[in-house]
């Protein structure tokens, strides 16, 4: 080809790459900005102008080609200046996107660079947060870990045994204690059957039924009920006893049973040695007991006898000397059977025995009564003795008896520590308004404040040396506390070594029992109903009395109850009316002539008679415990002190004699209710004389027992007339004097005969009673 071909050939070539490119431009995409430019798109229309011309002119042979070269030539340099423009203004147009995208990258750039730098923020604090987290669940693990070592070190060092099993009962832990208390190691433990290991054989079933049970129901008897008491069995296959808990949990799903034990030989060991001296000091007590006993029948008896036989000996014209012998003898041997008497009251009041019986007392009357009664005494230590009531309470409620007790016990006191001296006995009310002291005051010889607090302790006696001035055992403030306590007191003193003592008692004044007084209004109206409702239900009844007051009394009770009662007058009579005669509840007295209560009540129960089963009802005015048992043996059904009221008649006739209450008699028995019913039977001159009869025989008790060698001569003589006289001052209501005479028949029988403070609280209670009783016979 020559040169001229080829330069058309360029030319052709030249000319497709120029049409693609405006063709590029005039249709790209990426042109499109450029084309909406008003210069741009003149100078793309001249050269859409221009190809579209010349482009059929390119696309035909060279020859044309050529002819056409000058024109495509001159049209060349036509749009050569726009093609210049057009590309200025795409210089322009990219430029300034160039700048656009350069913009839009650099906020691009800024914003990732802002979004990277919050990014590694975050990565940042969460890296931190990660650090703390591992930090903490370190630290957790360690404590974990920590608590683990601390748990497995008290397991391992617990006294206790701890043994976990599985609903098996295979072991699955076992720590240290439980080596030491089984003898099994752990690895000789772990995995075995706890039944076959350490439950001993007789145990063994219960232990395996339990656990099926479990296995099959869910139930269980013994989890988590606390201390348990066991036994379980060693290696060597000893068994011993066992403290057991057992508690469940859950490990890894499944349910274990966690048990903690503890080896309790010893303590076991330790009880039975508490309760062998438990044994021991409640046979030493009932030894002491016996040993009282001993004591009262051994003891005083002999005494009695002895001191009974001398006053006898006094008697038979002895000389000078034999009478000073004589006169010792027979006050050492009042001596000891006053220490014995002491140590007798005293454990009367340990065993608790000691009754309170409250009753309205003025002390007025009560303290001139008791000073009265002991200026004799006083005379022979050259002292004076005074009361003084003008700041004391009009009326007190307290058990007299006891009261008397304790005030005399510190007025022979005072009088034993003073020689020619005053002594004061004083009765005030506490400005509380609710207290009443009573004071014992000497001029004596005082006690030192050192032994303020172990004057009133047992066989006490501040002098103990050979040369003391008065003799005594130490009982009596011993005694005179445990009485001030029983009602509720307090006792004390206040004292001056050379000036003398204050001894003092402090006692609730008391108060009338209202409500009580209420209640028995209220019964009355309720017994004067039912005696207008229900009929009577009758009932044979033999009482055997041989006190005519307490026989008359009994009558009018049971007759007024709508019952026909038979009476005997003695044991012999009642025995043979039980002979004769059947009856459906049989009084009995106890003590009487020929034939006591007692001997009555088995000869009945021992006979063929229709009244062997009868229930027997015993009556008395005064019983101890070993008495009442006493009765119990013999066949008597139940036993009721003196005075005999309604109520409790009523009560044994219908538990004992199976009817229904029928009506109720009142059961007010004071002084005028007996005498009424006495004059309804016998008449009024009657019942005059049964009081006058009770008084003469009072007054002959009283002289008897301070006629110290005719109660000697008369001891069975003066407990039968006591006994008698007891049971007739319950039902007439002197009932401090019933208890005194009770208490003088127990000491007669006793053998007794140092009677002394006996005898003057029954002067002082006899005296008031007396007066009650003469003025209620005087009004009538």
């Amino acid at each position: 080809m020559n040169d001229e071909g080829i330069a058309l050939k360029e030319l052709r070539n030249r000319f497709d790459i120029f049409y693609s490119r405006v063709v590029t431009i005039a249709y790209g995409q990426q042109f499109a900005g450029l084309r909406r430019e008003a210069n741009a798109q003149n100078a793309l229309k001249s050269l859409t102008d221009f190809l579209d011309t010349f482009s059929p002119v390119f696309d035909g042979d060279e020859e044309q080609i050529r002819k056409r070269l000058p024109e495509i030539d001159k049209e060349l340099h036509k749009i050569a200046q726009d093609a210049r423009r057009f590309s200025l203004a795409g210089v322009r147009e990219f430029a300034e996107g160039a700048d656009t995208h350069r913009a839009s990258v650099g906020t691009l750039l800024s914003r990732i660079a802002f979004l990277t730098l919050a990014l590694v923020i975050i990565i940042f604090v969460v890296v931190l947060f990660l650090l703390k987290l591992v930090q903490r669940s370190v630290r957790a693990e360690s404590a974990a870990a920590e608590s683990r070592n601390h748990i497995q070190e008290v397991i391992s060092t617990s006294i206790d045994g701890i043994l976990t099993i599985n609903t098996d009962g295979h072991i699955l832990d076992y720590n240290g204690a439980a080596e030491r208390i089984f003898g099994y190691t752990r690895q000789e433990a772990i995995g075995q059957l706890m039944s076959k290991l350490v439950i001993p054989e007789h145990l063994q079933n219960a232990h395996e039924a339990g656990m099926a049970r479990f296995r099959e129901t869910g139930e269980h008897h013994v989890v988590g009920k606390g201390l348990l008491l066991l036994e379980a069995k060693r290696k060597d296959g000893s068994v011993f006893p066992v403290e057991l808990s057992i508690s469940s949990a859950t490990a890894n799903g499944k349910a274990i049973f966690v048990s903690y034990l503890r080896d309790i030989s010893s303590r076991v060991e330790v009880e039975k040695e508490l309760i062998e001296t438990r044994d021991k000091a409640v046979a030493g007590e009932k030894a002491k007991a016996d040993l009282i006993a001993v004591m009262s029948h051994e003891m005083r008896t002999p005494l009695n006898g002895l001191i009974g036989t001398m006053e006898l000996l006094g008697g038979t014209g002895l000389n000078t000397t034999q009478s000073k012998y004589l006169s010792g003898m027979e006050t050492s041997a009042n001596l000891l059977l006053h220490h014995v008497n002491g140590v007798l009251s005293m454990s009367r009041a340990d065993s608790g025995f000691m009754q309170i019986e409250n009753a309205e007392l003025e002390p007025s009357a009560f303290l001139e009564e008791l000073v009265e009664s002991q200026r004799p005494s006083f005379k022979a230590n050259s002292n004076t003795i005074i009361y003084d009531v003008d700041h004391a309470p009009d009326r007190i409620w307290v058990d007299r008896v006891k009261l008397l007790q304790v005030v005399l016990n510190l007025v022979a006191n005072a009088n034993k520590f003073t020689k020619n001296g005053a002594i004061s006995v004083d009765c005030d009310q506490l400005s509380d308004g609710e207290t009443v002291e009573f004071r014992v005051t000497d001029t004596g010889i005082g006690i030192a404040s050192e032994h303020y607090d172990t004057i009133f302790e047992d066989f006490r006696t501040l002098d103990t040396s050979y040369g003391r001035m008065a003799e005594g055992s130490g009982l009596g403030l011993g005694i005179s506390r445990r009485i001030v306590t029983a009602m509720g007191g307090t006792i004390g003193l206040e004292s001056e070594l050379g000036v003398g003592s204050i001894f003092w008692i402090r006692l609730p004044i008391g108060q009338r029992n209202l409500f009580e007084e209420d209640k028995r209004s209220k019964r009355a109206d309720e017994i004067k109903a039912s005696q207008e409702r229900f009929a009577v239900t009758p009932v044979r009844i033999l009482v055997v009395e041989d006190n005519e007051i307490n026989r008359l009394v009994a009558i009018d009770m049971l007759e007024q109850a709508g019952h026909s009662p038979d009476v005997a007058q003695d044991g012999v009579e009642g025995v043979r009316m039980t002979n004769e005669n059947a009856y459906d509840l049989i009084l009995m007295d106890i003590s009487m002539p020929e034939l006591d209560g007692v001997e009555a009540t088995g000869i009945i129960r021992n006979g063929s008679g229709p009244n062997c089963t009868t229930p027997i009802l015993a009556l008395t005015a005064h019983a101890l415990p070993q008495d009442k048992d006493r009765f119990r043996n013999a066949g008597i059904s139940e036993t009721v002190v003196k005075p005999l009221t309604a109520e409790v008649l009523l009560r044994a006739i219908e538990t004992h004699a199976g009817v229904g209450k029928g009506v109720e008699a009142r059961s007010d028995r004071g002084i005028e209710s007996v005498l009424e019913a006495i004059k309804a039977r016998k008449g009024p001159e009657a019942a005059r004389d049964l009081v006058i009869e009770f008084i003469t025989s009072m007054d002959q008790v009283t002289s008897t027992l301070s006629n110290s060698t005719k109660m000697q001569t008369d001891r069975v003589a003066l407990a039968t007339l006591a006994h008698k006289c007891a049971g007739s001052a319950s039902v007439l209501g002197c009932d401090a004097v019933s208890r005194l005479l009770g208490q003088l028949e127990d000491e007669l029988q006793s053998g007794s005969s140092n009677l002394r403070q006996l005898e003057q609280m029954l002067s002082v209670a006899w005296k008031d009673e007396k007066n009650r009783l003469e003025s209620r016979l005087g009004s009538s």
